[in-house]
């Protein structure tokens, strides 16, 4: 293997240098000393769908259109997304045409797989259902089971947090073993896996990590999950490079950072105080107690771990039912009246409830640029109530940050808070509330910066600076030595090489590549619940 590429979701470097110095990392500590580092950039906002398909297709969202977990039909009912909603041509496809096989292992949202000269194991999400979830499929056998590849974000909305550190921890250490098994059995150029549960750890138990966190607290079960998290990972990264040769090129990257949070905003509250939204009677009505009485049910019949049995003894449409009444539980919305609504915590934007978009939109061409003119501004002036603070940073309009031909599909504002808030959806008695999730504290929420080390041979050593999420399928392209095509936004990072490789090698380009036309994947009622109550769990719906 020539190149390898070792990621791990919300990698941060506030974590990953104090580690370092106390010699609790030691195969990051060579590798950083052994090459280049430095902060990667992540998009705006900052959040694994945009910033992995920005990592695999080297274009900005406007391009590969995928800019939150899910999107919104005409219904305004949420769908999940998947990889043949991508748009843009990911760079293992340049490298297979270009006689460059590759080892793909757990990237996030690579499900359905590609077909590809090597292997390929979708990351998240991925059904527990599916069998079709490897190319060559045969190795789904191998692998599987799926959920063996995943967390079970169901123990934290249990409240068992030491179950899910427990799980979190069996779960890295499970991909190491897998992904070692297929370096063994597989000879590929190239090679990449993606560590997702650092995301999910230091979510939930950043108060256990940082002193300097208002709400910190000591705790003899729980100190140092985040730390032994990282370890395990290190040790991972140490078993895997023992698999590779040593002149093996090595990248580790992240998607995004990671810091403290502290209060949600809950921004419907304010939309509909500034009458731009309008929301039914807050009252209890029969179909709001059928509809929690589903979920207090639903619930109990997962922790008696019967819900398979259930639902393959149940007709579809009872499913269907039970998932559409509990989105209108959270979505109790008079479209009618509406303006404007939030689209998820993970996706922290805006769609204008437009006539020729929505079933019920009320919103006409000629009034959008106007009315998205004033949301603006109404979100820009929201303030701490007790200290009259500013909470965004800033709220773009969608062509201010991104272009392309799926900019169409992008929501119509993007907001990013300032640091320690996030905006969330639903029902609150106030703005602002102490962060959660399902009833646990959601202490962690991304940053804009990421991680880079590259260290191998074709590298320098030292530092980077101004590298981006989409820099990184370029500079691979480029690593490998296949051309870059023209549609990709990102750079190749130079100053990551040595400088014999910068003087013999030249960047070559090729106008091959443009829209990816997949044909969809649509999911099946069962499927779409499954990954519904993930991301719920995981906290990436509010």
């Amino acid at each position: 293997m020539d190149t390898l590429v070792i990621g791990l979701d919300g990698g941060e470097w506030d974590v990953i240098s104090p580690l370092i110095a106390d010699g609790r990392l030691p195969n990051l500590a060579r590798l950083k000393e052994q090459g280049v580092s430095g902060p990667l950039e992540s998009t705006i906002p900052p959040v694994s769908p945009l910033a992995w398909n920005s990592i695999q297709t080297g274009t900005n969202p406007g391009k590969h259109g995928v800019y939150d977990f899910s999107w919104f039909d005409k219904d305004y009912r949420r769908r999940s997304i998947n990889s043949t909603d991508r748009k843009a041509t990911p760079f293992w496809k340049v490298m297979n045409d270009h006689n460059t096989s590759t080892g793909l292992f757990k990237i996030p949202f690579t499900y359905p797989p590609d077909e590809v000269s090597g292997y390929m194991v979708t990351g998240f999400p991925t059904p527990s259902t599916v069998d079709d979830f490897a190319t060559p499929q045969s190795l789904s056998e191998k692998v599987g089971p799926v959920e063996d590849l995943f967390e079970d974000g169901s123990l934290k909305s249990e409240g068992d947090l030491e179950a899910f550190r427990d799980n979190l921890h069996d779960v890295a250490e499970h991909q190491t073993d897998i992904f070692c098994e297929l370096l063994d059995e597989f000879d590929t150029d190239f090679g990449m896996t993606v560590y997702d549960g650092s995301d999910r750890i230091q979510h939930f138990f950043w108060k256990y990590f940082d002193k300097s966190h208002p709400r910190y607290i000591e705790d003899g079960k729980l100190d140092g999950a985040i730390e032994e998290y990282y370890e395990i990972v290190d040790r991972g990264i140490g078993r895997i490079m023992e698999m590779v040769e040593e002149d093996c090129n090595i990248l580790v990257i992240s998607d995004h950072g990671f810091g403290p949070l502290t209060h949600d905003i809950h921004i419907d509250e304010w939309l509909e105080q500034e009458g731009l939204l309008t929301r039914q009677s807050p009252s209890l009505d029969t179909k709001s107690i059928i509809s929690a009485l589903i979920e207090a049910g639903w619930k109990t019949v997962k922790q008696a771990d019967l819900d398979r049995f259930i639902k393959s003894i149940i007709p579809a449409y009872w499913v269907d039912t039970g998932q559409r009444l509990k989105s209108e539980r959270r979505n109790d919305v008079d479209w009618e009246k509406t303006d404007v609504f939030f689209t998820t915590l993970s996706g922290q934007g805006f769609f204008i409830n437009m006539e020729e978009r929505f079933t019920k939109g009320i919103v006409i061409e000629d009034q959008y640029n106007t009315l998205v003119d004033e949301i603006k501004r109404s979100l820009q002036s929201i303030q701490h109530p007790e200290t009259g603070d500013d909470l965004l940073e800033n709220v773009y309009k969608k062509d201010e940050i991104y272009e392309g031909w799926a900019i169409e599909d992008a929501p119509d504002l993007v907001a990013i808070t300032k640091p320690e808030y996030t905006l969330k959806g639903g029902r609150s008695e106030t703005l602002l509330q102490s962060s959660s999730q399902k009833g646990a504290e959601r202490t962690g929420d991304h940053r804009r910066d990421g991680i880079l080390i590259a260290s191998g041979p074709s590298f320098d050593t030292g530092s980077i600076e101004n590298s981006s999420v989409m820099d990184i399928a370029p500079t691979l392209l480029y690593l490998v030595e296949q051309p870059v095509p023209d549609n990709m936004d990102g750079r190749v990072l130079s100053d990551l090489f040595s400088a014999e490789i910068q003087d013999k090698r030249e960047i070559t380009k090729t106008d091959k590549y443009g829209i990816s036309n997949q044909a969809a994947r649509e999911w099946s009622i069962e499927e779409e619940s499954e990954l519904e109550e993930q991301l719920d769990d995981l906290g990436y719906l509010g």
